[in-house]
């Protein structure tokens, strides 16, 4: 068996869709799969110039399906906004898909109608938990389709936004 195993690519860390490869990210995996090695990266090909259109777990191997040429990849940014403590999952991590829901403040407006979905299926790149500890508000980096950047500040200016975890 041991002369039939293949060289695949891995991810060192998780990989979140629109994000462009990097071979840091990546680590070379010995693996034996009799049929179905054609459903991943292996080490010989270039990763170069690709992006990941779905997420791909630390330690995971790197699936074919999963890498798109980065000219097709919609352009993406990374937007840190301003959270209530409370208004999010205590254990988020980065990776983790996210619906983001506007919520009216009454300390901001005169008209607070029904939460609003915001964004879905937001990717979470990182949470500056330092306020946290003090109940206060803390910062959350998600990465958004560019064309979504204005709607999102304008739910953090006109009220709160409260993060919901996407389960499955």
């Amino acid at each position: 068996m041991a002369n039939r195993t293949q060289l695949l690519w891995s991810a060192k860390t998780f990989l979140i869709p629109g994000q462009e490869i990097l071979l840091s990210d990546l680590a070379p995996k010995r693996v034996a799969i009799p049929e179905g090695a054609n459903a991943y990266i292996s080490v010989s090909k270039n990763v170069t110039h690709f992006s990941i259109l779905k997420a791909v777990a630390a330690g995971e191997l790197l699936p074919a399906s999963a890498l798109t040429p980065i000219t097709k990849t919609p352009q993406m940014s990374a937007v840190p906004i301003s959270i209530h403590s409370s208004d999010l999952p205590a254990d988020l991590q980065k990776g983790e898909a996210v619906n983001l829901y506007h919520v009216g403040d009454p300390n901001l407006s005169k008209e607070v109608g029904p939460p609003n979905l915001v964004l879905s299926h937001a990717y979470i790149l990182g949470v500056d938990s330092k306020g946290q500890n003090l109940g206060g508000d803390l910062t959350l980096t998600i990465l958004v389709n560019t064309k979504n950047i204005l709607q999102v500040l304008d739910a953090t200016a006109s009220g709160r936004v409260v993060v919901v975890r996407v389960n499955g």
